[in-house]
C-alpha cells in the first residue's frame, strides 16, 4: 500500500469512532504501528477459534460480524461499518477469536499487530485505559441491541435493527446520510427473530413510506430522522 493511502487511512480513523475520543499523541502512536489491509468480498479476516492476532479498524467497505457462542450458528450479529474498531476482548487473556468477521464487499481496514500492540502497552501503559474506553463502548452497542430486541412491535424492532446496523441508531453521519447495509431478508429475519414474510412485508411498509430503498442483499436508508421519531413516539 502507498504511504499516501495509509496517511489517508490514518487521517480518517483520528477523526471517526473510537481514536476521536482519545488523546491525539496516542491515537498518533497507535496509527503509526498499524499496517494498511485489503479485503475481498467474503474473505473472512479471522473466524472463531483463530488464534488473537490484534486489533482492526475499518477504512473503508463493510464487515459482518457473526457469531456463535453456544450451539448454533456462526449468524451475522452485527455490520461494522467505516470508523469500527474491532478486537478488543480477547486482548485481557489472549483467547482465540470469539467471532468471525467477513467482508461484505471490497473494503480496506488498519490492523494493529499483536507484537505492535504489545509494544505500544510498554511505551503507553495508558493505552489499557483507551482499550478499556472501546470495550465500554461496545458494551453499550450491546446493551442497546438487548433493549432494541425487547420491542414489541415487529416494524418498529427491524426499524430498530436498521438503524443500529447503519450506525445512525441515535444520530445521522453528515459524511453518510443515506446509509446502505450489505443485509439480506433472511439476515433481517434471524436478527429480528421472525419468519422472513414478516420481515418482507415490514420492508415493503417502510420503502412505500420512502424510509428506505431496497436492492439485492442491501438495504439503503432514506429518512433515518423519520424512522427514530416513529421510535421515540411509540416509547413515549
Amino acid at each position: 500500500m502507498s504511504n499516501t493511502k495509509i496517511d489517508e487511512a490514518r487521517v480518517f480513523l483520528k477523526r471517526r469512532g473510537w481514536l476521536s475520543g482519545t488523546p491525539s499523541r496516542f491515537a498518533d502512536a497507535l496509527l503509526a504501528r498499524c499496517q494498511l489491509r485489503s479485503a475481498e468480498r467474503g474473505v473472512a479476516v479471522y473466524r472463531i477459534g483463530a488464534p488473537y492476532d490484534g486489533l482492526y479498524g475499518v477504512v473503508s467497505g463493510g464487515f459482518a460480524f457473526e457469531i456463535a457462542p453456544y450451539e448454533r450458528g456462526p449468524s451475522l450479529a452485527h455490520f461494522f461499518r467505516p470508523g469500527f474498531w474491532f478486537g478488543e476482548a480477547e486482548i485481557f487473556d489472549a483467547r482465540p477469536q470469539i467471532a468471525t468477521i467477513v467482508a461484505t464487499r471490497d473494503s480496506t481496514l488498519v490492523h494493529l499487530s499483536l507484537s505492535e500492540l504489545r509494544g505500544l502497552i510498554a511505551e503507553e501503559p495508558e493505552t489499557w485505559r483507551w482499550i478499556g474506553q472501546l470495550c465500554g463502548q461496545h458494551l453499550e452497542l450491546t446493551l442497546g441491541v438487548v433493549d432494541d430486541q425487547m420491542l414489541r412491535d415487529p416494524g418498529e424492532r427491524i426499524t430498530a435493527i436498521l438503524l443500529r446496523l447503519a450506525d445512525v441508531r441515535q444520530a445521522d453521519n453528515p459524511e453518510d446520510p443515506n446509509p446502505e447495509i450489505d443485509v439480506t431478508q433472511s439476515d433481517l429475519a434471524q436478527l429480528a427473530n421472525l419468519s422472513r414474510a414478516a420481515v418482507v412485508s415490514k420492508l415493503q411498509a417502510l420503502e412505500r413510506e420512502g424510509r428506505i430503498a431496497r436492492s439485492y442483499g442491501r438495504v439503503t436508508l432514506l429518512d433515518t430522522g423519520a424512522m427514530r421519531s416513529r421510535l421515540a413516539i411509540s416509547g413515549e
